[in-house]
């Protein structure tokens, strides 16, 4: 089963930065040995030995990295290790990395709902969902926007997590979008496996079908690519079909570490209207962006 494995050996303990601020040049090469590390362990594997990975051996390599992004620090301490050369030279193959374990994660756990006598039973033991279910509620309770009836999600992958917790938690009916065609079968059959196929609807495209379906609000994934294509099809289909609020999922803080975060010139021709950072172990802050 796709079971989370709690007993997760921490490489990075309270014990390294004991009589330290966690905010300083000191905290800063401790981290930056974590990341070395990591940075080594993972390009030690071939792109096929990592997907040959078992679940539990695929989370116990991403949790030693997801302990470093989590890390409770001061606000310094991001921008020292964020602004290191040294790092920097790190970072295509550590936020490659990130990409593909979401990409593994997300299509081992849709191939479990399809085989499960209970195909709700694997969303519930997924070791993750405490974290989608956080930014969920976060989305729809502290941003200032009315309930949306039907919004629309770029990059919905394989599992479209986000869209069942919107109809499971406030019974809102959305549509998923992907260019992948693998990804988009997989949605469907789960969505199909759970029920939600009247529910949620998934499109094979990208922001540019947006053009063709009726939605009031847009949410754009953090993994989803390239931002300023994204927000510039944004522009000429609101530009048609009327404004519309937009929610972005970024990167903040050490955060970063996992994807670049969105950059003002990706979300050109928009304006924050808000932007919430997130709380214990969920990685995306949440941009609600308007037009212009």
């Amino acid at each position: 089963m796709h079971y989370f494995p709690i007993e997760h050996n921490h490489e990075l303990t309270k014990h390294e930065f004991l009589g330290c601020c966690k905010d300083c040049k000191r905290s800063h090469l401790l981290v930056k040995k974590h990341l070395c590390n990591f940075h080594e362990r993972i390009t030690g594997y071939s792109p096929a030995g990592l997907r040959g990975l078992t679940p539990t051996e695929l989370y116990q390599l991403y949790l030693v990295l997801d302990d470093i992004a989590h890390l409770d620090c001061g606000n310094h301490l991001a921008e020292l290790i964020l602004a290191d050369a040294e790092i920097g030279e790190l970072l295509p193959a550590i936020r490659a990395y990130y990409t593909t374990f979401f990409e593994l994660h997300e299509t081992a756990l849709v191939r479990e709902v399809l085989a499960a006598a209970d195909p709700w039973y694997p969303l519930k033991v997924f070791g993750l969902y405490p974290r989608y279910e956080a930014l969920i509620l976060t989305q729809i309770e502290a941003l200032d926007l009315p309930l949306p009836k039907r919004p629309a999600f770029i990059g919905c992958g394989p599992m479209p997590l986000s869209l069942i917790l919107l109809h499971r938690l406030y019974g809102i009916n959305s549509i998923g979008l992907d260019s992948d065609p693998q990804a988009v079968s997989l949605a469907r059959q789960c969505l199909g496996r759970l029920g939600l196929n009247e529910e949620i609807e998934i499109i094979q495209g990208n922001e540019e079908s947006l053009g063709d379906v009726d939605w009031d609000l847009v949410l754009v994934a953090a993994l989803a690519e390239p931002k300023a294509r994204i927000f510039s099809s944004l522009r000429q289909t609101m530009a048609a079909k009327g404004r519309r609020p937009v929610i972005c999922r970024s990167y903040s803080g050490l955060r970063g570490l996992l994807h670049p975060p969105l950059a003002a010139d990706d979300y050109s021709g928009f304006r924050v209207q808000y932007e919430i950072r997130p709380g214990g172990r969920v990685n995306n802050t949440l941009l609600h962006l308007e037009m212009m």
